[in-house]
């Protein structure tokens, strides 16, 4: 049996828009600034392996099961084909078209009394590939979620006003994250 690397999955969703920010004005002034906000919308999935990998891809759609199952493929593309991957419960990866992927089944197994739910591929086919969920309303255990901090702090002072720009700062702040120690967040 081939050792397996551990994947953490998550989600970051970023608008077109201006964010607004308090701040210390003189008395008496009234400063105004335009806002706008827009649809329009990139969401980035990042993925970090057990040795500090990492990977990231984004869509301007609507996140869907069929995106769910062509991150899998690509995370398996990246990093092999023997993969135990950690999701988080949105929908579009916590579906039965998900799970049929992985496992040709439409069903999924409970671990313990913890209620963690795992989709396990079959062993022996030539891809092998495990899905666990992280338990509902938890995302502070999902280790990447402190990626999508420091890339929002990132954007703090940045001024997005269309699609194409936000494309650009996004290519230019996702070098910046440091991905996280993973096991810090699995095994406490």
């Amino acid at each position: 049996m081939t050792e397996k690397t551990v994947v953490v999955v998550d989600q970051f969703t970023k608008r077109v828009g201006t964010v607004q920010r308090r701040g210390w004005y003189p008395i008496g002034s009234n400063p105004t600034i335009e806002t706008s906000n827009s649809w329009d919308k990139v969401t980035v999935l990042g993925a970090v392996t057990d040795d500090g990998d990492s990977f990231y891809c984004w869509t301007e759609e609507n996140l869907t099961s069929q995106q769910g199952i062509w991150l899998l493929g690509a995370l398996q593309d990246r990093f092999g084909e023997e993969l135990v991957v950690f999701l988080d419960r949105a929908g579009y990866f916590y579906n039965r078209d998900l799970w049929e992927h992985v496992s040709d089944e439409r069903a999924t197994e409970t671990v313990g009394d913890s209620s963690v739910a795992c989709v396990r591929g079959d062993e022996d086919g030539e891809e092998h590939l495990d899905v666990w969920y992280f338990p509902p309303k938890l995302p502070e255990l999902n280790p990447v979620e402190g990626c999508w901090d420091r890339l929002n702090e990132w954007f703090k002072h940045r001024l997005i006003p269309d699609l194409a720009t936000l494309k650009q700062q996004l290519q230019r702040g996702l070098p910046t994250v440091d991905e996280p120690n993973i096991w810090n967040y699995l095994c406490p």
